[in-house]
């Protein structure tokens, strides 16, 4: 009887896809490498970035962060609208039982949001990402906090920051201010920035496209874009439904 043949310069398909996927499983993030692919910034890393930026310790960074994310999330769950100083407002959206496109996307303005928490940069945090591509931002930058920060509910300034991590609020404000910086960073690297359970923040490139003035009705060429995208996490899904 002969013995069975056996593969010594490879594997099968099946059990490459499989090591594949248990490789992905344990690195838990996409690798960067080929093309389509996108490297993923978690927590440990965000906090590692705001330190270095902030010129803090990265204990009082992630303390930072979490007191951030713990202020945001408290504030959702109550329905009210909250500005991050700097870098944008987040608030429930009122269509979250039903959505407007087949991948429950929403755009508003320069964000994209997907899920039932709307996220509007920041125009400082906008014009950091070079929005369109070779001219930065064409609007008119400075309005504190982001679009519709007057009417926010809850402000997470220096100030509140400092209260619910007893940081300093020097400290508070660097750490907002590099937290920001850490952040626009990452996504004009290409990067996704991913917070396990708040969400994640990419941005999403739209192409030129030929448009319409609405008072003319004459064609008029829109230049390509880059926008904030936000991705609500399933637990703040949860806790906002």
């Amino acid at each position: 009887m002969e013995p069975t043949p056996t593969h010594t310069s490879g594997i099968s398909r099946r059990t490459a896809l499989r090591k594949g996927a248990a490789l992905s499983a344990l690195l838990g993030t996409a690798l960067v490498g080929g093309t389509g692919q996108v490297a993923a910034m978690k927590k440990a890393e965000l906090v590692e970035a705001m330190a270095s930026s902030a010129g803090l310790s990265k204990a009082d960074a992630k303390r930072a962060l979490d007191g951030m994310v713990a202020a945001t999330v408290d504030s959702l769950v109550k329905g009210d609208r909250v500005s991050l100083i700097g870098f944008g407002s987040f608030s429930v959206s009122k269509r979250a039982a039903r959505t407007g496109r087949s991948n429950g996307s929403q755009r508003r303005g320069d964000a994209v949001s997907e899920g039932p928490v709307l996220f509007a940069p920041a125009d400082e945090f906008v014009a950091a990402l070079d929005p369109i591509p070779g001219k930065g931002d064409t609007r008119r930058v400075g309005r504190a906090g982001g679009p519709n920060a007057q009417t926010a509910d809850v402000t997470v300034d220096a100030a509140l920051l400092a209260r619910r991590t007893r940081l300093s609020k020097a400290d508070a404000k660097r750490a907002l201010d590099g937290f920001t910086r850490a952040v626009a960073a990452a996504l004009v690297r290409g990067d996704t920035v991913s917070l396990i359970g708040f969400g994640s923040f990419s941005v999403s490139k739209r192409s030129a496209r030929t448009g319409r003035n609405p008072q003319t009705g004459k064609e008029v060429q829109v230049a390509g874009r880059n926008d904030v995208r936000f991705k609500a996490g399933a637990e703040l899904s949860k806790s906002v439904n």
